[in-house]
């Protein structure tokens, strides 16, 4: 409770970040051009404060996406204890992962959010330049001939692909690898805590980064942002109701406005408020098991959920990618598309179900082909509010899953999902 409380103040503080961010950088655009405003305020203040908001993000987030990503990589391997139920669950997770993913990116380049707003060019490195590539040699791009080496380059999607290697192995060696796995779960929380003392200064840098972009840019930016939160807001809709009510209907074949209307009135409000998958475990469980699952299938499949299936997530990440490309008018090539998709799949696996973390893996999709990462402090202060539509979509995807499998196994009570029967 108190990581909500202190994630919900922290949210309030970012707001607060982020209105006094539009003041003063309102006001600083109608003051004539001096040493005050730009020299010292904008290009001193601010870029230290902004800029260095972003270093500490970008300083945190190859160790903690490499030790997240083991620990839930080794932990939902281990399907030999679950058997069929295991290998079920986590193809369905990866698979509608994968498509939320593209179902972002797609929307973003239909909706266009970024559209009508400049931030200026930007030149990308020369190893993600659009140029003509095989199939063949992107596949092998993805491969890391030194790992070391691309820790030090943080290049993303290398590390992202050694740490799965790097789980797996920890899952198939048991107790073999039980230090190693105790040594990550440790470094993991150490990093997790790093990473949430650099979100507590999200506020000052939301504040200078929006004075700084309101400064020169005028109002236009709030526009855009207002835009870019009803594009993610209404994907989140349409992915719920067309996707995840699809794969209930063909998979499960039973009423999906039956299980959609009892997870609303049962558990939507869980998720809306506290914008944390983890704090819904245990609602999401009673849930499952009061529209017929059997406890021995929701218990496992729906904290596993929490973890590695995280459909909002990876709609708002593909879907930002394509946001900042359209701001800085980079033509996106199947390459860096591709890209996009697995890394912020993978991204999203292993990624801890609570507040404003996400923001650090955001880093790891737009590191991953190179794009400017200056913009995910505006995205910051205004991630609040889509964030909760987005949790009851990552919480409402585990569900739909669990209900699947359940029913593939034999695990899941008609008679108590329509009502018939008390569940036990």
């Amino acid at each position: 409770m108190s990581e909500t409380n202190s994630a919900m103040t922290l949210g309030k503080r970012s707001l607060m970040g982020l209105v006094l961010g539009l003041a003063a950088g309102g006001a600083l655009y109608f003051v004539p051009e001096c040493w005050l405003r730009d020299d010292f305020l904008i290009n001193t203040v601010f870029k230290i404060v902004g800029n260095g908001y972003l270093n500490l993000l970008k300083m945190t987030i190859a160790p903690f996406v490499f030790a997240s990503l083991v620990m839930g990589i080794s932990s939902a391997t281990d399907v030999r204890q679950v058997g069929r139920i295991g290998i079920k669950i986590l193809a369905i997770y990866f698979v509608t992962t994968t498509i939320a993913t593209t179902f972002g990116i797609l929307g973003g380049l239909i909706l266009k959010p970024g559209a009508g707003l400049s931030l200026g060019t930007f030149e990308l490195s020369g190893q993600y330049e659009a140029v003509e590539s095989s199939f063949a040699d992107v596949m092998l791009g993805f491969i890391p001939t030194n790992i070391v080496a691309s820790f030090a380059e943080g290049d993303m999607i290398h590390i992202v692909i050694f740490a799965v290697f790097v789980g797996v192995a920890m899952s198939l060696l048991g107790t073999q690898a039980e230090a190693v796995k105790r040594f990550n779960e440790d470094f993991a929380n150490v990093m997790l805590k790093i990473v949430n003392m650099v979100i507590s200064t999200t506020p000052f840098g939301v504040f200078a980064l929006m004075a700084t972009t309101v400064a020169n840019l005028g109002f236009g930016i709030i526009y855009t942002l207002a835009k870019y939160c009803v594009c993610e807001i209404f994907l989140f809709f349409l992915f719920g109701f067309c996707v995840c009510g699809g794969i209930f209907t063909l998979l499960a074949r039973e009423n999906f406005f039956r299980f959609l209307t009892q997870f609303i009135r049962k558990v939507a409000m869980i998720p809306f408020s506290t914008s944390s998958s983890n704090a819904t475990i245990p609602y999401s469980i009673q849930f499952c098991r009061s529209i017929g699952v059997s406890n021995k299938v929701a218990s496992f499949t729906i904290p596993l959920g929490a973890t590695v299936n995280m459909d909002g997530t990876a709609i708002m990440q593909g879907m930002t990618a394509v946001f900042v490309a359209q701001l800085y008018g980079i033509d996106m090539t199947w390459v860096q598309i591709l890209t996009i998709v697995i890394a912020a799949t993978m991204g999203s696996i292993g990624s801890p179900g609570m507040p404003g973390v996400v923001m650090a893996t955001l880093v790891v999709v737009l590191s991953s082909v190179g794009f400017p990462l200056e913009v995910i402090g505006l995205i910051v202060s205004i991630d609040k509010f889509p964030d909760m539509f987005k949790t009851v979509l990552n919480v409402m995807g585990d569900s739909v899953c669990t209900t699947i499998v359940a029913k593939s196994e034999g695990e899941f009570d008609r008679e108590v999902f329509y009502g018939r029967k008390a569940a036990q």
